[in-house]
């Protein structure tokens, strides 16, 4: 009989320490469950929170290539510019030039043309004296003096004075 009490002791001691063991594994399946809604609830909170920084980073992103479109653009207008700015050097290069050829041509002309020249000056001269006396005549319907046909000078004589001032022209 000893045995057998020890043996319904050593039983009852065996069952009380498996129940021991289930009631604490509920408590921790219970506790880790709780952790795990924890854990859901943590990660939904950080899935809404990501889907807004993804969304807005989108948003970013969009604005970042269409920034970089403009920018894009307007760089290649200045290269057009630039462009440009280097014909505009090029012709004004050439416009120098072509002003200094013909400033050279003009200030020391073919010995065939200074004769037409001159007298192309002298003549000019002429007419825009006349021109203007007969307005000023035509204004002026008080009467004249004459002292406007002592302005003209006979186109021998411009002549003359005219080749000087051009040979002393030359000649410096």
């Amino acid at each position: 009989m000893n045995m057998e009490i020890l043996l319904y002791v050593s039983a009852i001691i065996a069952a009380l320490s498996l129940l021991l063991i289930a009631i604490f594994v509920i408590m921790t399946l219970k506790s880790a469950k709780q952790m795990l809604g924890d854990m859901s609830e943590t990660m939904k909170r950080l899935e809404t929170k990501i889907g807004k920084v993804t969304t807005e980073s989108e948003r970013l992103m969009a604005k970042t290539n269409d920034i970089a479109a403009d920018v894009e653009l307007k760089v290649k207008s200045l290269d057009g510019l630039q462009a440009s700015a280097a014909n505009l050097t090029k012709t004004t290069e050439h416009m120098n030039r072509s002003f200094d050829e013909l400033s050279k041509e003009i200030a020391s002309p073919p010995k065939k043309y200074v004769d037409l020249m001159e007298k192309a000056t002298v003549l000019t001269e002429t007419i825009s004296r006349i021109y203007s006396i007969f307005k000023k005549r035509s204004n002026d319907s008080a009467g004249t003096s004459g002292d406007e046909t002592r302005d003209i000078i006979p186109p021998s004589r411009q002549i003359e004075m005219y080749s000087q001032s051009s040979m002393n022209h030359v000649k410096r």
